[in-house]
């Protein structure tokens, strides 16, 4: 035997029968490790996830406690996982000196690869021959990890992975070895650095199209020539890239037409899932279909899941809460969570920081809208589930107002600990509301949806939502009218007439209140005919029609004290204190407010407490009774503090403000109404801004400030301006511009009653 065939096997340890064989050269062996695909043409944004992917792709941590095995890019399908996968190895491949293997799992195939073909893909690669591997799979594993200990640092890009059992056989047994996986399910059995994408922001998704084209014909430029309607295109793409790519294959396709036909036949669509689609595939022999991708991940969902994705994608927005989930899928509240959870784990939902909330992806909202309407069972499904959050919303909403306005209602269950939890609830769910009220365009939602219109009324009036007012009113009278309801038509003329009112549409307003008012007469509804006369006669005396003013509300003052009505009737001596002073009848209007102010503290309405305190206020420093004014004032401030009413508490320490001027202290003055003109300002609530600045104009003038009063008056006029209040924007330009040393003090602009008016009637119970 030549020394070439000689082995030496002295001081070796055998544990059973040994055979060894000579292996002759010949000829050099070929590896394969550098066989990543091609990186995406088009990548776009993701810098973020860039930089964390590279900061874990570093085999120099492999000693260090920071070192990372795993990294897994997961997210919804489309999301473009493989696009940052493979962008990412190709910037990180020079760090791995050992090479790259890539492997497309096709974990969501009928077939997908199995770790026995992956394994014996990389032995190949890393230039073991065929005949050389071991049947076992064991063996096979281990000789797949002896490879690459005996290699550099090498990156492993496992794509498409469905399950754990994919990954844990193919990874490396060194640290200095990295592996990268996509998914579309997390894997919380491995210790894995997490990565999870998201749509991209609209800008990226804009540039994405916009490269798309260009890179495929660079004289293309209808995305800059249509930029608006790009942004719209690629909302309707949800920015979900797949969609995305769809949409710039499209687009490329009909070169010769504008982007704005493709966001018409996108908008037109019955199915908009369906029709994102492109003939051919992309660089990675994928399908130009999105479809088929959420089909997949919907197909592996069992029944209990199928069923709670499609509920929930009728939530009105795409953000809900657990109680919206539970109402919608009838779950309980102990269940819920690890429900979402489980749609949480294929990214079909996500949460929020804290896990108190959902999102669904828009385009995932479609698909499931269609699933639910491809079968009569599952659109009655679909029917009862939203017609069970309306009654849900309903009484959560009435439960809320308890709280509000701290009137009891008989037969409410109280379910908020407190205002400020009612509160928060009706914020959170503010835009859910509003588009879950749209629902009455449908007959088959038509009574819960109206009544839970009804119901959210005043919490719409107290946060200054007067346009949602406007479009809940609206909705409501489409659905009285379609239903011959002539008395939900009366309640929704009111509410509309109040919303009108506060934006300031006082003919509009008038208008409306008269066409309610007419109604109840109609109706022979005595409680609403004061009302209509209490509404009416607000207007007017907004719209400075102080004697007609005064005589509507007096007569609604006297058919609520015969109707035996003394919340009501309280309202109307709070209203009626204003015309009263503007006819310099004092002492009339003082007491108005009195009387007012001590029926709402006796029937615990907080929030028109404070608005008679306000009131009253104003009636005693019209007869110079500053200091019980200022008093009357602050108390009207602690009440809308208590209700968190940032709005009311600014406008009653703004009036505290400017009656701090005429008692000279100048110092605590400026101080008040700097704070009250920040909160105005911060509400976007110009008129009231205008009257901050009005006050502090007045201020300057008072302490001899020229040029700050004149500042003041030219900065008051663009407030009032931007209100549309061209009357009191010119008072003020012209304040400005005679301003002079010896000026004297303008009179200030009187502001009453911040609190909205109620709802004529009680909210309509669901029929």
């Amino acid at each position: 035997m030549s020394d070439r065939d000689h082995y030496d096997f002295r001081y070796s340890t055998f544990n059973g029968p040994v055979i060894a064989r000579a292996e002759h050269d010949r000829g050099p062996v070929f590896t394969a490790m550098s066989a990543l695909p091609a990186p995406p043409t088009a990548f776009t944004g993701r810098e973020q996830h860039v930089r964390a992917l590279l900061d874990v792709l570093d085999p120099g941590t492999e000693t260090s406690a920071d070192a990372v095995l795993i990294s897994a890019v997961g997210g919804l399908g489309g999301v473009g996982k493989t696009a940052l996968a493979l962008h990412v190895a190709h910037a990180a491949r020079a760090r791995f000196p050992g090479g790259t293997l890539f492997v497309n799992m096709r974990g969501y195939d009928d077939s997908p690869t199995e770790p026995e073909q992956a394994v014996t893909s990389f032995l190949t690669a890393l230039g073991i021959g065929r005949e050389n591997l071991p049947s076992a799979p064991e063996e096979l594993y281990a000789l797949y990890r002896s490879a690459l200990n005996s290699r550099g640092a090498v990156l492993i890009v496992l794509d498409n992975v469905s399950a754990a059992a994919q990954v844990v056989p193919l990874l490396p047994g060194d640290t200095r070895h990295r592996v990268l996986v996509t998914s579309r399910d997390s894997f919380d059995s491995l210790t894995a650095r997490s990565i999870t994408l998201d749509s991209l922001s609209q800008d990226e998704a804009v540039a994405l199209i916009e490269r798309s084209l260009t890179i495929s014909d660079p004289d293309d430029s209808r995305a800059s020539d249509e930029p608006d309607a790009v942004r719209i295109l690629v909302d309707l793409c949800g920015r979900l890239p797949l969609a995305l790519q769809i949409a710039a294959a499209q687009l490329r396709r009909r070169k010769t037409r504008p982007v704005s036909t493709l966001v018409a036949d996108l908008r037109a669509a019955v199915d908009r899932v369906s029709a994102l689609r492109a003939p051919g595939k992309d660089q990675y022999e994928r399908d130009l279909l999105l479809r088929p991708v959420f089909d997949v991940t919907y197909g592996r969902l069992d029944a209990d899941q199928a069923r709670l994705f499609r509920l929930l994608a009728h939530a009105p927005a795409a953000d809900f809460g657990h109680p919206t989930a539970v109402a919608l899928s009838g779950i309980s509240p102990a269940d819920i969570m690890e429900r979402l959870e489980d749609l949480a784990a294929v990214y079909l939902i996500s949460s929020s920081p804290d896990g108190d909330r959902w999102v669904m992806h828009d385009l995932l909202r479609a698909y499931a809208s269609t699933l639910s309407a491809s079968e009569p069972v599952l659109a009655r499904e679909a029917t009862d589930a939203k017609n069970s959050l309306l009654q849900d919303f309903c009484l959560r909403t009435v439960s809320a107002d308890k709280h509000l306005h701290g009137q009891l209602l008989a037969d409410v269950p109280d379910l908020f600990p407190d205002r400020h939890a009612a509160l928060a609830w009706l914020d959170s769910e503010h835009t859910s509301l509003i588009r879950a009220i749209q629902w009455a365009e449908n007959a088959e939602h038509s009574n819960f949806a109206t009544a839970l219109g009804v119901c959210v009324d005043r919490y719409l009036q107290l946060q200054r939502h007067f346009t949602d007012g406007i479009l809940v009113s609206e909705t409501l009278l489409t659905a009285a009218r379609r239903d011959e309801d002539r008395f939900l038509e009366m309640i929704a003329l009111t509410t509309l007439g109040h919303s009108q009112h506060q934006l300031r549409l006082y003919r509009e307003t008038a208008i409306t209140h008269t066409k309610a008012l007419r109604l109840a007469y109609s109706l022979n509804d005595h409680s609403a005919q004061a009302t209509g006369w209490s509404n009416l006669g607000y207007c007017m005396h907004d719209w400075g029609q102080h004697d007609i003013a005064a005589e509507m509300l007096g007569r609604a003052q006297e058919m609520f004290s015969q109707l035996g009505d003394e919340h009501r009737e309280a309202m109307a001596w709070n209203t009626l204190g204003m015309p009263l002073l503007e006819l310099r009848r004092f002492g009339e209007d003082a007491q108005a407010h009195r009387n007012a102010q001590k029926a709402f503290h006796q029937t615990g309405d907080r929030q028109r407490d404070a608005t008679a305190w306000i009131n009253l206020g104003t009636a005693l420093r019209a007869v110079s009774e500053f200091e019980d004014a200022v008093n009357a004032y602050m108390n009207a401030a602690d009440l809308f503090a208590e209700q968190h009413d940032r709005y009311g508490e600014a406008s009653a320490w703004n009036n505290v403000g400017s009656l701090l001027i005429k008692l000279r202290e100048f110092e605590t003055a400026s101080e008040i109404l700097h704070k009250c003109e920040a909160v105005f300002v911060s509400l976007r609530e110009w008129h009231r801004v205008g009257a901050a600045r009005w006050n502090i104009a007045q201020l300057h003038e008072s302490q001899g400030r020229v040029l700050d009063a004149r500042a003041a008056w030219k900065s008051a006029a663009d407030a009032y301006a931007l209100a549309g209040d061209e009357e009191l924007a010119t008072s003020a330009r012209q304040n400005a511009e005679q301003l002079t040393p010896t000026s004297r003090t303008r009179t200030t602009p009187t502001y009453r009653g911040t609190a909205p008016p109620p709802p004529t009637c009680p909210p309509a119970p669901p029929r």
